[in-house]
């Protein structure tokens, strides 16, 4: 029933070593706290509660307990001690988690098991990874005993679309059956396949619309949500079957179509967005005097806190991207591991004393500042996992090639096809803009060295061999492929086009960061100026227009540009702009044909013969409304000359508020679901020709076939002149 059925193989955290730089740098804090922790405050709880000597004093020193919170954290802290002494031997952190086992051991029994679906699901993860990475037998004998309470004790009710993450359950119960072979693993993985969000992604279906259907659920906790995909991925890998696969290719697409910002970071609140709604979670307060309320908690403006769970939501992203390139062997998948690297986990503040981390981070378009705001919560687990996977996602191999996927001080050995080859990444990217990979094959011999081509290098990579310049085609999006026959010492050069260039976030047209290369850059009062070797202080020297200049200069007067991963506590920092120069055009400008009616600022009609017609001037486009359930189908014309027939059907009635100061529990943080039950809808077309165009959108007697009606609203029209 297993299947071998990946297109390159990972390292699987041997044969890589982080050399000096920002990853390495991080990697040792996060491996130095976790090690610090005394090994009596991380078991204190366990022993407390099996009624054992319990010496030494809780996690944040406070005397106050904190229910299930180390059954949270715990299996993951093994499964990173575990990965950490797998990549790099560090004999010290392996006997740390061979203690914390079997103290943990010595307190489980039928009467005090896992606390619930996550304490399991961490617990087989860890006790997965003490016997791979460890070789410890004895996990194998806890997974029995934890697995045994499991099949008989777990609710199995699996409620649709809820925060609860039975649904993350697969994974590691299909490592488990990977590992050992014991059948037992792969049946109770089964049980706990999310079959219908899965099915969902497989065959190219709307989330939002099914999950109006049940009334278990109202809300797409981001981070589980993403987390569950890499269930759908080991499925794929032990049975082969194609609808595992295409549940993760289309989730991917469906991820950085609709739910990423610049950063890669996704989830404002935890929630997934509704079509649309994106743009709409940096601009929860104001946008100059005009008061928004698009995403709303009851009737009053969104206070939104965080746009990403980010050592969580970093981590559900690592697997399922490293699954996605191991599965597939294609290039593209890692620009999301690149992105997240140095804009979501590497950007984080460390943790305190207190167990206090950066639990989220903000984008909103009138600035943030990062702090430490939860203690000793999930983001604590899967911060120490998330650091030790660099070693994993920089390289990748087959057969006959190596493969280059982050640029990252580093050294790989590996063993290519006629010996041992070691190549060295020698950077200071993405500061600058050059990576050297110093190539020494222990003889001479022929192989494929392999690199991945960042979609953001629109105008490719410069290739140098030996410093002779090389023709490769390197595609963006796709690995360039350099196979000749090496010798020691050789040496390949790489340069990349480190610009600084404006982005908006994914099929919209505004608001826009700034990055360059995987870098976002925020604007910040520190004077050490952006990572160009470029003398580029303001962004007036650089910015592709002059319309940008009056509109960024009361946030760019006496700043400067940095990268976010830079930016230290409390310092304020702008990501976030709106695209300068846009023209709002009301309903009160446009000319109405047919049987329209308005609604406050909305305009809206449903006869076939209705539709309506508006002047603008400049290079783009952008037809605002909201979505509804009985929406239909327009199609838009521009200069007389049709271009879209666009769908203006949404849902309604996703989420149901929830009082913010209901945490549930002593010290925990309240979660804010957000009332996404107003459906934005935004329509663009760029790229047209300078001057005044007329744009037409005319009513279809088509329609979805999931809506009630044909009608079709519109708000505003903007108009952008570059």
């Amino acid at each position: 029933m297993k299947r071998k059925i990946c297109n390159i193989l990972p390292f699987d955290y041997e044969g890589v070593q982080l050399l000096d730089g920002r990853l390495k740098d991080q990697f040792r804090q996060v491996r130095d706290f976790y090690y610090d922790i005394p090994n009596d405050s991380i078991l204190k709880e366990f022993r407390l509660e099996a009624d054992l000597p319990a010496p030494g004093k809780p996690l944040d020193g406070t005397g106050i307990k904190h229910p299930r919170r180390h059954h949270h954290t715990f299996g993951q802290w093994l499964s990173a001690f575990a990965r950490m002494y797998k990549a790099t031997g560090d004999t010290a952190v392996r006997d740390k988690a061979i203690y914390l086992m079997d103290g943990w051991a010595k307190t489980i029994s039928d009467k005090r098991p896992p606390k619930s679906h996550y304490a399991y699901e961490k617990m087989v993860g860890g006790l997965v990874d003490m016997y791979k990475y460890i070789g410890d037998e004895n996990a194998l004998q806890h997974l029995e005993r934890i697995t045994d309470w499991a099949e008989r004790s777990l609710d199995r009710a699996k409620p649709y679309a809820t925060g609860g993450e039975w649904y993350t359950l697969s994974e590691n119960l299909y490592r488990a059956y990977e590992l050992t072979g014991e059948k037992r693993y792969f049946d109770f993985a089964k049980v706990w396949e999310y079959t219908d969000y899965w099915g969902l992604f497989a065959r190219g279906e709307d989330i939002f619309q099914d999950i109006l259907q049940t009334s278990q659920g109202k809300y797409y906790h981001a981070y589980s949500h993403v987390n569950t995909f890499s269930g759908s991925a080991m499925a794929y890998r032990v049975t082969g079957e194609r609808h595992y696969l295409d549940t993760i290719i289309n989730a991917y697409q469906y991820l950085q179509d609709t739910q990423c910002y610049a950063t890669g970071g996704y989830g404002p609140e935890e929630n997934l967005i509704i079509p649309d709604g994106l743009p709409e979670t940096l601009r929860a307060i104001h946008r100059g005097a005009e008061i928004l309320k698009p995403i709303r908690r009851g009737e009053s403006n969104v206070g939104i806190r965080y746009h990403f769970e980010t050592a969580c939501g970093s981590w559900a992203a690592f697997k399922l991207t490293h699954y996605l390139m191991t599965l597939t062997g294609e290039a593209r998948y890692g620009d999301w591991v690149e992105r997240l690297i140095y804009n979501g986990v590497n950007a984080l503040l460390p943790m305190n004393k207190y167990g206090m981390i950066m639990y989220g981070s903000n984008y909103h378009l009138y600035g943030a500042y990062k702090s430490q705001f939860h203690r000793w919560c999930c983001c604590t687990g899967t911060l120490p996992p998330a650091v030790t996977d660099y070693h994993n996602l920089i390289y990748f191999h087959d057969t006959e090639n190596l493969y280059v996927n982050l640029f990252v001080p580093s050294k790989v050995e590996w063993k290519g096809p006629h010996g041992m080859v070691t190549v060295v990444q020698d950077t200071h990217f993405p500061e600058k803009d050059t990576v050297l990979l110093h190539v020494q094959p222990k003889v001479s011999s022929r192989f494929g060295l392999k690199f991945r081509v960042p979609q953001w290098a629109r105008n490719g990579v410069k290739v140098k061999v030996n410093n002779v310049i090389s023709k490769i085609e390197t595609i963006p999006g796709k690995w360039a492929t350099i196979e000749r026959k090496w010798s020691q010492n050789d040496t390949v050069t790489l340069q990349f086009d480190l610009s600084p260039r404006v982005e908006p976030l994914t099929g919209y047209v505004s608001p826009v960061a700034i990055l360059s290369g995987p870098v976002v850059l925020v604007t910040t009062t520190d004077p050490r100026g952006i990572p160009t070797d470029r003398d580029l202080r303001y962004p007036a020297d650089w910015l592709p227009s002059k319309a940008w200049i009056s509109v960024l200069r009361p946030y760019y007067e006496k700043r400067i540009l940095r990268p976010y991963y830079e930016i230290k506590a409390g310092e304020y920092y702008r990501m976030y702009f709106e695209r300068p120069e846009g023209i709002s055009i009301s309903p009160n400008e446009l000319a109405f044909h047919g049987s329209w009616f308005s609604d406050g600022t909305i305009r809206y009609a449903q006869e076939s013969d209705s539709y309506f017609e508006g002047k603008f001037k400049g290079t783009t486009v952008v037809w605002e409304g909201i979505r509804h359930e009985d929406a239909g189908i327009a199609k838009v014309s521009i200069d007389g000359k049709e271009v879209a027939e666009v769908d203006q059907y949404g849902f309604t009635g996703v989420h149901t508020p929830r009082d913010p100061w209901d945490s549930g529990r002593l010290g925990e943080m309240p979660f804010i679901y957000l009332d996404q039950r107003e459906v934005p809808f935004k329509w663009s077309r760029s790229g047209l020709g300078k001057g005044e165009h007329t744009i037409r959108v005319a009513i279809s007697p088509r329609k979805n076939p999931m809506s009630h009606g044909t009608k079709i609203n519109v708000r505003r029209l903007l108009s952008y002149l570059e």
